[in-house]
């Protein structure tokens, strides 16, 4: 009787314990439609972002690139939807049942997309043009973030299929 009076317990605290791993991906989605946005705000109205003109930094030789567009698309504004979907996915997690789900499987496929995608872009930062935009290395450190915490989020899901 004890044994099941103690996992009632556990069971009510997992529950209202909060997801501090989805409320992170959240914060991180924010921070990456804010850094995507603003660059999307740059390409689409031709102005140039801030940024620390120092040596091999030059955000402005890395928008100007024919790397900065993919199919006529500006990718900063790919970057931008990417981060919505991602933040659509984390906020009706617990709204909608096929979020419930398959919404932490989502946030891993996209991010690791994104992940792929910006590998590629950095790796023409590096190697083809030889300039690096600050911008585009921060939206790389949050999706990547992105996908690191959406891993340990699928992994504990699966957790109790284990047991």
């Amino acid at each position: 009787m004890s044994t099941a009076k103690s996992s009632k317990a556990t069971l009510s605290v997992g529950v209202l314990a909060p997801d501090w791993l989805r409320l992170a991906s959240i914060v991180l989605c924010v921070l990456g439609i804010l850094v995507a946005g603003y660059m999307t705000w740059a390409e689409l109205t031709d102005n140039e972002t801030v940024c620390v003109d120092a040596g091999s930094i030059d955000c402005a030789a890395v928008q100007d690139s024919a790397y900065a567009t993919t199919l006529g698309i500006p990718i900063a504004l790919l970057g931008l939807l990417g981060y919505m979907a991602i933040l659509g996915v984390l906020v009706l997690e617990d709204q909608l049942e096929v979020f419930a789900a398959y919404g932490r499987t989502l946030v891993v496929g996209f991010a690791l997309f994104g992940v792929i995608f910006q590998t590629y872009l950095t790796y023409v930062e590096a190697a083809v043009l030889e300039k690096w935009c600050q911008w585009c290395v921060t939206s790389y450190i949050i999706i990547t973030a992105l996908l690191i915490i959406g891993a340990f989020r699928l992994r504990s899901f699966f957790r109790p299929l284990r047991s």
